[in-house]
């Protein structure tokens, strides 16, 4: 009975660790992971432009689609689209759109779009409030040290997964 009960509760916490577990899909050449809604839509549908043009977190719409790193990116206008399109790295966030803190100690959590900061050119995000942005930022150069020390052995965990 007890092996049974086991059994159990292991298949439970299987089964609730997967429907938290969304797959990320892999961007087309580095297999990196990309923080998405279950239907593929990037940083929840946030103009990921919008935050280096109006310096603040404008909802995209699905009207201004563009697929990329196989995942839908939306945008508030076609000019944003199309500033994107141009150049992607420039404007994709920074650790996928996971929280940059919890990819510090080597996790993806999906960050919360209205909780960022622009950091060298550069746009990080964080799961909590605006007070958590603040947080992390005061420690920035070091986070983002930590964070580009774990988003390699990240990307490795998340390719055999996107084969």
């Amino acid at each position: 009975m007890c092996i049974a009960f086991a059994r159990l509760i292991g298949s439970v916490s299987v089964a609730f660790f997967l429907l938290l577990a969304v797959p990320m899909p892999a961007s087309a050449g580095d297999m990196s992971p990309i923080a998405t809604t279950s239907n593929g839509v990037a940083i929840q549908g946030y103009d990921t432009v919008a935050y280096f043009t109006e310096g603040k977190a404008i909802k995209g719409s699905s009207l201004y689609e563009y697929d990329w790193a196989d995942a839908k990116w939306w945008f508030a206008s076609s000019a944003h689209r199309e500033m994107f399109a141009a150049d992607p790295d420039r404007y994709m966030p920074q650790f996928g759109g996971f929280c940059s803190g919890a990819v510090t100690i080597g996790m993806t959590v999906p960050a919360n779009p209205e909780a960022w900061a622009i950091v060298d050119g550069k746009l990080y995000m964080v799961a909590g409030s605006e007070v958590d942005i603040a947080e992390w930022q005061a420690a920035a150069a070091e986070n983002i040290k930590q964070g580009n020390k774990q988003w390699p052995m990240i990307r490795t965990r998340w390719a055999p997964q996107n084969q």
